[in-house]
């Protein structure tokens, strides 16, 4: 996903959170890389490391856009959820990346679109 960053949150001993903004919105979450800088754009990996569950934080949703928004100390996520496999992993799609989460139940069927509220984020930049 590409990112622009738009402010770092240093907070010793805690890592390094930074705000971002995309094409789908904008989020916050833990910087897992080289100190970045602001106003500069990464590409990177984002990962929801929350224990999803269906209903619970996750949920079907009307079909729309994808979206990220930051609100209340957690990343609201709209996507396409497009599989989801016995083992609980899931591939959600959101606009152009794909984001893997483990789901506690589900849908009967995908793709669906679903939103999700996400408090554990961490962005780790890639090359490409």
């Amino acid at each position: 996903m590409r990112i622009t960053l738009t402010e770092l949150h240093l907070d010793p001993p805690h890592p390094l959170q930074v705000s971002f903004s995309s094409a789908c919105g904008d989020g916050r979450g833990q910087w897992l890389g080289p100190l970045p800088q602001v106003a500069l754009d990464y590409e990177v990996e984002l990962s929801l490391e929350d224990e999803f569950h269906w209903n619970a934080n996750i949920s079907a949703a009307a079909q729309g856009p994808a979206r990220l928004h930051w609100q209340r100390g957690a990343l609201q996520v709209s996507g396409q959820l497009l599989q989801v496999e016995a083992d609980g992993t899931a591939a959600l799609a959101v606009d152009r990346s794909i984001i893997l989460l483990s789901l506690q139940g589900g849908p009967a069927c995908t793709p669906q679109c679903v939103k999700l509220r996400a408090c554990q984020v961490s962005l780790r930049p890639i090359d490409l």
